[in-house]
């Protein structure tokens, strides 16, 4: 009897006592941080005096009405449009070329060496590229100078400053999303693609009508985790490169919430900020739920 009710004790806590830490991590790291930003953007608290006030709505109304927050909302609409589609579009097509190599020695070089930004932090990226587009003796100048061309002021024009933000993210962070559709492209059943080529499908009709729609997982997958952590990080780019400037031209939300919450102390503002952010990436999220899951085809 006393063996009998141990083993069902056992059975119906096991699942508890496996997933506990998980869920006592998420609810401490990510959820419980979420919850205390609300409460923080209805207060003035500036993290010197103890006390934090009550101000309602201010906050929220201070950051849509500041001219620099909404040339950080819009710098960040940009970069989103631009960069979201690129972190998609040519992973997958550099993971279906590198599958069209990979008999061949040369795979294990590329491979490598495309995956090898993945693992550098941000702020050495950041480093790097600083010295590659380095106005005066910078290495892409360098190039362009003995080309005959004209040297660019690269991060300190202000109608260039954003996109090389851009360049440094993309190149630091493309070579996961090609892992995963390379490892999905690997997965594929070789009879189907057997039987594909006894059609006479090529390459780019196969890859279209057969390939893609079998990877939809992946490719969903890969597009929503993209929508949501294209931002992930990208302060250390931005501080590093270029320090929000020339002229605010190449700050986002982000970087705004960094400068109020860390440099101005105005942390009422910079939560009220994060708040907005997570609203944004969760309307994103669910949109494309909504829009992308039901085209996606899981197989049995």
């Amino acid at each position: 009897m006393t063996r009998s009710l141990l083993r069902s004790a056992t059975t119906t806590l096991a699942p508890y006592l496996l997933t506990g830490p998980a869920i006592a991590f998420v609810a401490v790291f990510l959820y419980a941080p979420v919850l205390f930003s609300v409460g923080l953007s209805f207060s003035d608290w500036d993290f010197i005096h103890p006390d934090a006030g009550f101000v309602g709505l201010d906050n929220y109304t201070r950051v849509l009405s500041d001219p620099d927050f909404r040339e950080a909302a819009w710098n960040t609409l940009l970069y989103c449009v631009v960069l979201i589609p690129a972190q998609i579009i040519v992973p997958l097509v550099l993971a279906a070329l590198l599958l069209r190599v990979s008999e061949s020695r040369a795979s294990r070089v590329y491979k490598p060496l495309l995956f090898l930004p993945t693992i550098l932090a941000y702020s050495t990226a950041g480093i790097a590229w600083l010295w590659l587009f380095d106005p005066l003796n910078g290495f892409l100048n360098t190039v362009l100078t003995g080309l005959g061309a004209g040297a660019s002021r690269w991060y300190t024009d202000p109608d260039l400053a954003l996109w090389c933000v851009a360049i440094v993210t993309f190149w630091k962070t493309f070579g996961l999303n090609m892992l995963l559709f390379l490892a999905a492209l690997v997965g594929i059943p070789k009879d189907v693609l057997e039987a594909a080529a006894i059609d006479n499908a090529g390459p780019l009709k196969r890859f279209w009508t057969i390939e893609l729609p079998l990877i939809s997982p992946t490719f969903f997958f890969v597009a929503v985790t993209t929508s949501f952590s294209v931002l992930d990080d990208i302060v250390g780019v931005i501080d590093v490169l270029t320090g929000g400037g020339p002229y605010g031209s190449s700050t986002n939300i982000l970087y705004y919430m960094y400068e109020r919450g860390l440099k101005y102390f105005q942390f009422g503002q910079a939560s009220a900020a994060s708040v907005i952010i997570i609203a944004l990436v969760l309307l994103v999220t669910w949109a494309q739920f909504r829009l992308f899951e039901q085209k996606v085809h899981y197989e049995s």
